[in-house]
């Protein structure tokens, strides 16, 4: 479960994560946008969910935001403060299991780990 400081809520705060750096994966599309020095370093890393309608029903929905919210969580101390993650569920990810779900979602924050540490050498 995800604290309620590591949610996004403010729409301008999703559509700043949406502008970030785009991964993609099987069953989602997330986006990763970093604080510039000096903006929100103090502030947590936060997550967001868009789930829509073509994934499923209202239950299937929630299911599969319930899934990505406990995978990710493990994953927080991984980036840096101020961050924003974003993801959008494809929809594949509804007939997922929670297994596959959670190790598509480490798989994307390795790639992107992967991906900032070659930007940065």
């Amino acid at each position: 479960m995800l604290a309620q400081k590591n949610r996004l809520r403010r729409a301008s705060d999703f559509a700043l994560a949406s502008k970030g750096m785009r991964i993609s994966g099987e069953n989602f599309l997330l986006y990763v946008a970093t604080p510039t020095k000096g903006e929100q370093a103090g502030a947590p890393v936060k997550v967001g969910l868009i789930v829509g309608k073509n994934v499923g029903g209202s239950v299937v929905r929630h299911r599969v935001s319930r899934q990505i919210r406990h995978a990710i969580a493990p994953h927080l101390a991984q980036f840096p403060n101020g961050t924003l993650l974003l993801f959008r569920a494809h929809p594949g990810a509804a007939t997922r299991t929670e297994k596959n779900l959670s190790g598509e979602v480490s798989a994307l924050v390795a790639k992107y780990l992967s991906r900032r540490a070659s930007a940065t050498q």
